[in-house]
């Protein structure tokens, strides 16, 4: 008996290598898609009145505290949006990021777009806009042409709506004649 015991045995061993060995094939792939790409994260919102600052004050000035959260977001024309998008991990510190400012028109329509990389130490990305036109807006996190996350926000005025402001708003900025006088 032993003697067949023993000529079994590399078998199994064999069979049991294919089966963790087929196993591992399987799964390797699963743990490469976690790891690879770049992560999600949050945006973070705070905002300043840079006018009334000088420009001493201005380049002192750190924003510390922000807060997460992304619907339901207006701002004042008068503001300066300081925003953060805080990485759920590390994206990687040499990877660059197309951060792109879109206006509604007809469609969103980009109006501005910036290259940053995440901080080291925060692993973050901070930025900030300025005089921005009442209107609605959306932020874009771009890595290599795919949108990594975004984020709708609206610049209303201080005073609300009227119909005199809106329709101001609506035909002035217009380069378009059609459009400019249809509204």
């Amino acid at each position: 008996m032993r003697q067949n015991s023993s000529k079994l045995f590399p078998f199994k061993l064999l069979k049991f290598s294919q089966i963790s060995l087929k196993q591992i094939l399987f799964i390797l792939p699963f743990f490469l898609l976690i790891q690879c790409g770049v992560p999600k994260g949050e945006f973070g919102w705070t905002t300043t009145k840079m006018e009334e600052m000088d420009i001493l004050e201005q380049h002192i000035q750190t924003i510390t505290d922000y807060k997460m959260m992304r619907d339901d977001l207006i701002f004042s024309p008068t503001d300066t949006i300081h925003y953060v998008y805080q990485f759920s991990r590390n994206p990687g510190l040499e990877t660059d990021f197309h951060i792109s400012l879109n206006r509604y028109e007809l469609d969103f329509v980009e109006i501005d777009i910036k290259k940053k990389r995440a901080e080291p130490d925060t692993l973050a990305i901070r930025d900030e806009f300025s005089l921005l036109r009442t209107g609605e807006y959306l932020i874009k996190i771009v890595y290599e042409g795919d949108t990594v996350d975004e984020v709708k926000f609206r610049v209303l005025p201080d005073e609300g709506y009227t119909r005199e402001n809106l329709e101001q708003e609506l035909a002035g900025d217009q380069t378009d004649e059609i459009i400019k006088y249809s509204r």
